[in-house]
């Protein structure tokens, strides 16, 4: 988009009920939200969470860290 491209710097789950991913890059606003459904079915069918619910926050880089409160 306008010539930045998107940097995934690396993903940690955050909490386990429900299963909560926190992906960290370095712009928001290029994370298109079919690319997390494509990573959650990728986190679905390599783990086997078949029909479990999973939440994805998508953070950029040196944000506070508030998702934990």
């Amino acid at each position: 988009d306008k010539g930045k491209r998107l940097k995934i710097y690396y993903m940690t789950q955050g909490s386990t009920k429900p299963p909560t991913f926190v992906v960290f890059v370095n712009d928001k606003e290029l994370f298109h939200f079919s690319y997390e459904r494509y990573l959650i079915n990728c986190l679905r069918k390599e783990f086997g969470l078949i029909g479990t619910p999973i939440r994805m926050i998508v953070r950029e880089k040196g944000e506070k860290d508030i998702w934990m409160s």
